[in-house]
């Protein structure tokens, strides 16, 4: 049997999901049931930030640092959702309750850009088919408590998709194991 490793990981686009603070995460090779919300893919560019510089500390008797600190950090992912909806658009703004439908005929949706002042906060899952490095193995970020930051971006060209650019924050979630958080990030390994 020839090994795989080492392998080029390829990744490839991530599709996103959006559940209700507090719902049940699903194993990491299945797809998710019950409130989780199919919010699209990415394009395929996507990047996780570990955000934390630490802060060093000094004594008179020492030339260089004698300790170091992390006062805080955050854990930030940016990406382009495509196949992108009115309704999907309406939740990263703020809400897919804000979508009205304006009449007809024609049949037609309208979204208010209007995005309020408290966000909904999600549990938000990043599945890639291809996201282990141990093998073409499934994989997920798990962000259990987290908002949509940043300011979207829609963009259409005339070479390209319609896409939205997005920005994930994760917030602390206070229920969950200590270690988990900002999130955590679980992938398949056979």
């Amino acid at each position: 049997m020839a090994s795989s490793i080492p392998f080029e990981q390829l990744t490839g686009p991530l599709v996103v999901w959006l559940a209700p603070v507090g719902e049940a995460v699903p194993v990491v090779n299945v797809t998710p049931a019950g409130n989780w919300y199919q919010l699209g893919p990415t394009d395929g560019e996507h990047s996780i930030q570990h955000v934390g510089r630490l802060t060093y500390f000094r004594d008179n008797d020492s030339r260089g640092p004698v300790k170091a600190v992390r006062p805080d950090e955050d854990v930030i992912i940016r990406f382009n959702l495509v196949a992108l909806t009115l309704e999907d658009y309406a939740r990263v703004l703020d809400d897919a309750a804000n979508i009205v439908s304006a009449g007809g005929p024609p049949a037609t949706k309208k979204l208010p850009h209007i995005r309020g002042a408290t966000p909904n906060e999600y549990a938000v899952l990043f599945k890639g088919d291809a996201l282990s490095p141990y093998g073409n193995f499934p994989g997920q970020y798990v962000l259990p408590r987290a908002v949509f930051d940043d300011e979207p971006q829609p963009t259409y060209g005339r070479d390209q998709r319609a896409m939205l650019a997005c920005e994930v924050h994760a917030l602390v979630d206070q229920v969950v194991a200590a270690a988990d958080k900002l999130g955590f990030l679980i992938v398949q390994t056979s």
